[in-house]
């Protein structure tokens, strides 16, 4: 419990002998003769003595139940009840951060019965007695003084962490935010892409039901006339040229393979969409790195399939251990960059391609776009938080720092680039194959 400088500091003695406590009952209690102020009124302590280990520990408990804490602690180290090393381990046990004085004969206590009870504590001093008043102030004022600051550190030491925990979840929401906002940019385009194999589906569908509706009627026939004039073969025959059977047969298959495909390719777009948009949720695991780009390929094809077209070039390379959502992340903001590149640059015959491939123990990814390539003068800058070179409303400047923050920092990989101006832009990602811990 961290103690405002104002508040009185709480010193226990714990003596079977008054004489002790009667000491400090004059030096902190009110005396202003004790007082290095030389006034009773400006006194910043509390006194309580006792004589057993037993009202010493209650009096500890007490205090941390009623949230009025005993910063120090003076121990004769014997007691009716228990040895002082005894008691101090107890109390210790109560209340981690008390400060202790035990007051003992030079011969009686070797430091390592000491260590050997207690540990090397920075919490424990020694006062060998027989003692002068000074002594015993300038020991009690330094005790004090190194609780307060044990206790300012633990303090800063918890906002510090309290800190440290609001600044993650910052960063995990504005990764969130970030891909919410990429989500959005491509939901038009995802829609569109479900939208027209849905459309094909739909019609084939139509047209399934049309051609059994129309053999079905011939069937009916069939058998009317089968069973009441089987020799009627020039009949039958014209009836299968108005209904067309000849193309059913043919196109149905057709038709039914082209539906499949769509909902394939339905089924497909929805699964990559789904994994992406859990990201925010992932736990390290294995993935296959191939996959993982074709899934991204799927998912951002609307952001570059007016622009560029995308050639792949996946090696061999083994599973690899990550964040599979984040790295998503990375891999989608990476080839929507390159897409825009493109696209500001308005330049024909737009190109990104993809590679990966193992080397030594890391996978190698490659991105790269034939487009404008990034100036010389902001190369130093792109990986900046909030650094973007588009028009306001068009960007954040934040994919690349995001990407950069998941692959060197959480990763433990490396992003680079290298770039020429007018020639294009290849991102190096490159990525242990198992995470360090």
């Amino acid at each position: 419990m961290f103690v405002e400088a104002e508040d009185p500091s709480k010193i226990l003695a714990v003596d079977p002998n008054p004489a002790l406590r009667n000491r400090l009952d004059a030096m902190f209690n009110g005396s202003a003769q004790a007082s290095l102020q030389s006034a009773a009124e400006a006194l910043s302590y509390q006194f309580l003595g006792c004589s057993s280990a037993a009202e010493a520990t209650a009096a500890i408990r007490g205090g941390i139940e009623s949230g009025q804490v005993f910063q120090l602690a003076l121990i004769e180290n014997s007691l009716p009840d228990a040895q002082g090393l005894d008691l101090i381990r107890s109390l210790w046990q109560a209340d981690a951060d008390l400060h202790v004085v035990l007051c003992c004969a030079g011969q009686e206590l070797s430091w390592e019965q000491i260590a050997a009870k207690l540990g090397e504590s920075d919490q424990l001093l020694i006062l060998e007695k027989p003692f002068s008043d000074l002594e015993l102030r300038q020991i009690i004022l330094a005790a004090l003084g190194k609780w307060q600051s044990h206790n300012v550190m633990r303090y800063m030491e918890q906002q510090i962490e309290l800190r440290t925990q609001a600044i993650e979840q910052a960063n995990k929401n504005l990764l969130q935010a970030e891909k919410l906002a990429t989500v959005g940019q491509l939901a038009a385009g995802i829609a569109h892409e479900i939208n027209t194999p849905a459309q094909y589906v739909g019609d084939n569908l139509k047209a399934i039901g049309d051609f059994f509706a129309s053999v079905t009627r011939l069937l009916e026939q069939y058998r009317k006339l089968l069973a009441a004039h089987g020799e009627h073969r020039q009949l039958i025959d014209q009836l299968e040229q108005q209904a067309d059977l000849a193309f059913i047969l043919e196109d149905a298959p057709l038709a039914i393979a082209q539906s499949l495909e769509g909902i394939s390719q339905i089924v497909r777009i929805v699964q990559a969409m789904k994994g992406f948009s859990h990201s925010g949720k992932s736990n390290a695991g294995w993935i296959n790195v191939n996959l993982a780009l074709e899934n991204t390929l799927l998912i951002a094809r609307n952001s570059y399939k007016y622009v560029a077209e995308v050639e792949t070039d996946f090696g061999d390379v083994p599973a690899i251990e990550c964040f599979p959502g984040e790295l998503a992340q990375v891999f989608l903001n990476i080839i929507v960059n390159a897409a825009q590149a493109i696209e500001d640059g308005k330049k024909g015959g737009g190109k990104i391609v993809i590679r990966t491939a193992a080397v030594g123990d890391c996978v190698e990814i490659r991105i790269a776009d034939n487009g404008p390539g990034i100036p010389e003068s902001i190369r130093d800058r792109i990986f900046d938080p909030f650094f973007t070179t588009k028009d306001f409303g068009k960007g954040s400047g934040q994919g690349l720092h995001i990407a950069y923050r998941i692959v060197n920092q959480q990763h433990g990989g490396s992003l680079s680039f290298a770039s020429e101006t007018g020639q294009g832009t290849e991102f190096l990602i490159r990525l242990n194959r198992q995470l360090r811990r």
